[in-house]
């Protein structure tokens, strides 16, 4: 029987950088629980973010957030995953010469950008996603002791990159695809699989037992980490090549589907053993 479901959010649940979700899944994640199956939303997203997003229903369930850099209880921090100083200041410092591109920088609690207050970027963030976003003078000069993520905005954002993919100061980070136009960039040991690995280990539940919905190429490491991996049919190619189930798009509330499938069966299995008592 499933115990734990996560899902990811932009493209999954909802459109990117949307900030309003069905109310139908807060039903069916608080009749999981009932049921003994827990949730967990994961996401690229700042755990501020996703708070406001699941707020109905967050004392119930577990949070992935930073792409995996974090994770956490709406009360507890459970584990983090941070970059390293001098890291973080030599990415900054290349990423100001990729041309139309911004940057915000991520701690566990929020995150700092230096392109303006007014800017269309802080709109975005503030206004869109609904960040703890606040803007500084300079940067580098934040508090870089717990800085969990880089994230990149431009056009064209795979080839744009590509060289910060290839340089040798930055092996030791994770950069992943998460939006359009989104790269993020973590420690080399994080990802959404390796937090929702450990949430198993510490909740002691099996991988047969989990189940995992994404659309994005930071899902990939997360498929790996779970028995059922799922899509939706506006995700990208590879990840309907690695799922195992293509559900209906976001629009068609494919994630909403399944968990009411996931629900059912595990009523029904309740009530059968039920009877066999």
């Amino acid at each position: 029987m499933i115990k734990l479901i996560a899902s990811d959010i932009d493209g999954t649940l909802v459109p990117e950088g949307s900030h309003e979700i069905s109310h139908e899944y807060f039903k069916v994640i608080e009749d999981l629980k009932e049921v003994g199956i827990r949730f967990c939303a994961c996401s690229g997203r700042q755990y501020a973010s996703m708070l406001d997003l699941f707020r109905p229903i967050a004392d119930d369930i577990y949070f992935i957030s930073g792409n995996g850099t974090v994770l956490r209880t709406k009360d507890r921090m459970l584990h983090v995953w941070p970059l390293e100083k001098d890291l973080v200041l030599q990415l900054i410092e290349a990423v100001r010469g990729i041309e139309g591109a911004c940057f915000v920088v991520e701690n566990p609690d929020r995150c700092y950008m230096d392109h303006g207050e007014d800017s269309d970027f802080m709109k975005m963030l503030r206004d869109g996603y609904h960040y703890d976003v606040h803007n500084v003078d300079d940067i580098t000069k934040i508090p870089m002791d717990n800085i969990v993520k880089v994230s990149i905005y431009c056009d064209g954002i795979e080839p744009r990159t590509e060289e910060l993919r290839h340089d040798p100061r930055f092996a030791k980070m994770n950069m992943l695809i998460s939006g359009a136009k989104w790269l993020d960039v973590t420690a080399i040991e994080s990802g959404k699989g390796e937090a929702y690995a450990l949430l198993q280990e510490y909740l002691g539940i099996g991988i047969e037992e989990t189940v995992y919905f994404g659309d994005n190429l930071n899902d990939l490491s997360a498929f790996h980490e779970t028995g059922v991996a799922l899509t939706v049919a506006n995700a990208r190619h590879e990840l309907k090549d690695a799922a195992d189930i293509v559900e209906r798009s976001y629009r068609k509330m494919g994630v909403l589907h399944e968990l009411r499938n996931i629900l059912g069966h595990a009523r029904d299995y309740i009530a059968a053993n039920e009877e066999l008592d």
